[in-house]
């Protein structure tokens, strides 16, 4: 807790308080009364020293729903600071949004003085400091001759913003000319945002085009807009779009209870055709933007009421009622509003940053919300479900229950945090070797930093034009674009008065890999990252050997493209241009189906040709040697797909391909494919992975699927159970791996003890093919047979799972059952496959 602020020291600084608030945040169960204590530990004693087993995300409490979120980011905020600060200010405008769980905003620059040069950018910086309780950028604005002063600020900025359509600033651009030389001089690799509205869409657009650079398109509201936006995605271009709540949630019918002065906003209230056209293409919609527009309640009333409505306070609301009317996913949620914004405008991670928020928690929206000084909100008497409770922004508590607790001048300037830190930079898309000296080598003493950044430009021109020529359309997908990374110790500062400058956020391959934080009455959902053109995994042209190569959030981002290609394959959707012109070498050693037969199949639906080999029809009769086998192969296709009897033998193989390649299984060694198609069929059966117990049984000795499973699973706060014949256990470099990373394993020698509490029951088959002689394979098996009778004593909701192919451990009497998610499995291991290869050939 942070001293400070109009708060009562009683309530938030005692002892007990710190002892409870401890409690909550590390999820530890806590007992205040001396006799309920007494009562706890002889209970404890009863049961003999085991902990009782308390699964549950809903409070004992209070029987409400706590998740925990990340800081949500709002791209497009009026701050109105300078100039008309008794509309809003830095201070009251960074409560509201923590207050709506907004941790990082980004400011407009149609203050007064506008932002458009050095003096106006540093006198807006200033006021930030002094003023800003949560994390924040700030815009330059396009104004009529300022084309040449923009790209030395650039470097500083959150991005360009380009006023075409009018509203409330006097940096309108109504000449084509002004345009192009904005679009000419602004660097590529920095976010360029216009509002555009209409036909002024279609226009910017084509630009765009024209000049080969990524657009972002702001506050998106008719249904002609996002259906030009939508084809200009499916056409390869790299625009990116957001869409405010007010257009969303309200449209012109609301104008009679919101009055016509008041419900003046930019762009206008639309027609339920265009707002239901912005629901129908909400997969095309990259982010959520409040465009918070903030005037006093005299202001709106008045003859020439101003545009604008306030929103940081109820967006959040709104699209958790979203949620709970199914009009909108969780995941989406947090793709629009956190993941997708963080990407497309380069920003970095805020460490020990999240918000809480309470899902049941029931309530109307007032006639003004507490923070912002507009003092009204169009969304007033709108019934919604879900709040935020608590906001944490970098380990100290902003906001809780109403009250925001950090002072103005908290916030930090996210561009100076990256400039600080100088992390390296990120190559978003594929690697294009380019012979010129770096920076940081013997010839930077010889170049000035102009000269720099004129050769760097060059430099990213070319990769930009040889990256797009790469770019395919695909339905269904948005391309995102995003900002690039640049030396800032070239930069010179001394015109912006101190202000600096950021770089990117670090590369999947440097993030730690950590267990997710989890607790009985806090879940964390699971986040899907967005498709993109453009690369942000660092899979392109890598090997795939091993799970352990994965950290949470590459596992995200397979996830989410499975679910991209899922829901084309579905819908009867072509994505079969990705991977055109690409073919995959498949060598099995062993004999194989479903591996064989859906990376086979993901391989063709997106386009791609397959050639085939295996050990009893090649030249392997003849003598050749695994390498060389796999050597010839990678010279004859640009991925590898190796499957092989021997343990470490794909390790061993890779060595000698120049390609790509895939372990398709390794004996009893790895399957890593296997693996992350089993995650990402829990997290679609179950919806997260998190607080589950997962009971393996059958030949956990020999079975390479459950190997690889149990050292992926350890990414997750899961609890796992072995169940086994006598022999046939986990093997103890398995269970040492797991163990290290601090997941609970429990071995049982009956399925009816671990089945109860089971919420995954995976199966698996004893390998004939892995024992010497018969009677030895006779003697452990049918010990573990899944029948109706026996999931009779499981949960209702938990799922049982198989590798295939199945002998006789499940009774085909079962396979009606809901609970039966083996051959759902198997599909989903087409579409998991389908992303892996796209994304190990640079296509997504």
């Amino acid at each position: 807790m942070r001293n400070g602020g109009a708060r009562r020291v009683s309530n938030f600084m005692t002892h007990g308080y710190r002892t409870r608030r401890l409690a909550v945040d590390y999820s530890v169960p806590l007992v205040t009364d001396v006799k309920c204590a007494k009562l706890l530990v002889q209970a404890l004693r009863m049961l003999g020293g085991r902990a009782p087993r308390m699964k549950t995300h809903t409070d004992c409490m209070s029987s409400r729903r706590m998740i925990k979120l990340p800081g949500f980011i709002d791209v497009h905020v009026h701050t109105r600071d300078p100039g008309a600060t008794h509309k809003e200010d830095f201070a009251s405008c960074t409560a509201a949004a923590l207050a709506g769980g907004i941790t990082m905003i980004f400011a407009m620059p149609n203050t007064n003085p506008a932002v458009v040069d050095h003096q106006s950018f540093a006198l807006a910086k200033e006021r930030a400091i002094a003023g800003a309780r949560c994390d924040y950028a700030l815009f330059v604005g396009a104004s009529s001759d300022n084309y040449n002063v923009t790209p030395e600020i650039a470097p500083l900025a959150a991005g360009l913003k380009m006023y075409l359509n009018e509203t409330f600033t006097t940096l309108r651009l109504t000449d084509l000319t002004v345009w192009i030389k904005h679009f000419q001089s602004w660097p590529k690799k920095y976010p360029l945002c216009v509002h555009a509205e209409g036909q002024t869409t279609a226009a910017i657009l084509l630009l765009a085009n024209l000049h080969n650079r990524p657009i972002h398109i702001c506050h998106v509201a008719r249904k002609e807009e996002i259906q030009i936006i939508r084809a200009a995605k499916e056409k390869g271009l790299p625009v990116t779009c957001e869409v405010c709540p007010h257009h969303l949630f309200l449209c012109e019918d609301d104008l009679k209870r919101i009055g016509e002065k008041k419900g003046q906003v930019r762009p206008c209230l639309v027609t339920k055709e265009d707002q239901q056209a912005l629901w129908d293409n909400l997969d095309a919609i990259d982010c959520f933007a409040t465009d918070h527009a903030p005037h006093t309640v005299q202001e709106k009333s008045s003859e020439k009421a101003p545009p604008g409505f306030p929103g940081l306070e109820t967006i959040l609301p709104l699209l958790l009622n979203a949620v709970h009317e199914g009009k909108l996913t969780m995941e989406a949620l947090v793709d629009k509003f956190y993941r997708n914004p963080k990407k497309i405008f380069n920003v970095p991670d805020q460490p020990n940053t999240y918000v809480e928020v309470d899902l049941d928690d029931e309530w109307v929206i007032p006639e003004a919300m507490p923070f912002s000084k507009a003092q009204w909100t169009p969304f007033a008497g709108m019934k919604v479900r879900g709040s935020v409770h608590r906001v944490v922004l970098r380990g100290e508590v902003a906001y809780v229950e109403g009250q925001v607790l950090v002072n103005p001048g908290f916030g930090q300037d996210v561009r100076e945090i990256q400039a600080k830190t100088k992390i390296q930079p990120v190559v978003h898309g594929p690697t294009i070797d380019v012979n010129v000296s770096r920076p940081g080598s013997g010839l930077d003493g010889l170049l000035s930093p102009s000269a720099y950044y004129e050769r760097t430009a060059e430099l990213e021109d070319e990769q930009l034009e040889r990256y797009t020529q790469l770019l395919q359309p695909l339905s269904n997908k948005s391309n995102v674009h995003f900002a690039s990374d640049v030396d800032h110790s070239k930069v010179d500062h001394s015109k912006l008065h101190g202000v600096q400058r950021a770089v990117s956020p670090l590369p999947f391959s440097n993030v730690i890999r950590h267990k997710s934080d989890s607790s009985s009455n806090l879940y964390v959902p699971p986040v899907a990252s967005f498709p993109s053109s453009h690369v942000s995994h660092n899979l392109t042209g890598h090997h795939v050997l091993s799970v352990d190569i994965f950290s949470k959030e590459e596992l995200k981002e397979v996830f989410h493209f499975a679910e991209i290609f899922r829901n084309a394959i579905r819908k009867e959707r072509t994505v079969d241009h990705i991977l055109r012109g690409k073919i995959m070498a498949s060598i099995f050693y062993e004999a194989s189906t479903r591996t064989s037969c859906s990376f086979a199949a993901a391989m063709e639906r997106l386009g791609g040709r397959v050639i085939y080999m295996d050990g009893s029809t090649s030249s392997v009769k003849k003598g050749e040697t695994l390498e060389d086998s796999v050597a010839v192969m990678a010279g004859y296709a640009d991925v590898v797909v190796l499957r092989h009897p021997e343990p470490g033998a794909v390790s061993r193989a890779s060595q000698h391909c120049r390609k790509p390649l895939l372990n398709a299984g390794d004996g009893v060694g790895e399957h890593p494919t296997q693996a992350l198609l089993d995650i990402f069929t829990i997290r679609d059966e179950i919806g997260t992975v998190n607080g589950l117990t997962i009971t393996m049984v059958g030949d956990l000795k020999h079975g390479r699927t459950v190997h690889s499973l149990a050292r992926l699973l350890t990414l997750y706060n899961v609890e796992l159970r072995y169940v086994c014949p006598p022999g046939l256990g986990m093997p103890d470099h398995v269970v040492n791996y797991v163990s290290e990373r601090g997941i609970s394993q429990e071995r049982y020698t009956s399925l009816e003890e671990a089945l109860p509490d089971t919420d995954v029951l995976y199966m698996t088959r004893i390998q004939r093919e892995r024992f010497a002689t018969q009677e030895e394979y006779r003697q452990v098996c049918g010990h573990f047979i899944v029948t109706p009778q026996l999931m009779s004593r499981a949960k209702r909701k938990m799922v049982v799972m198989h590798p295939l192919p199945r002998v006789f451990e499940i009774s085909p009497e079962f396979d009606t059952d809901p609970r039966a998610a083996y051959f759902r499995q198997a599909e989903n291991g087409v579409y998991i496959r389908m992303a892996l290869l796209a994304m190990v050939l640079g296509r997504v």
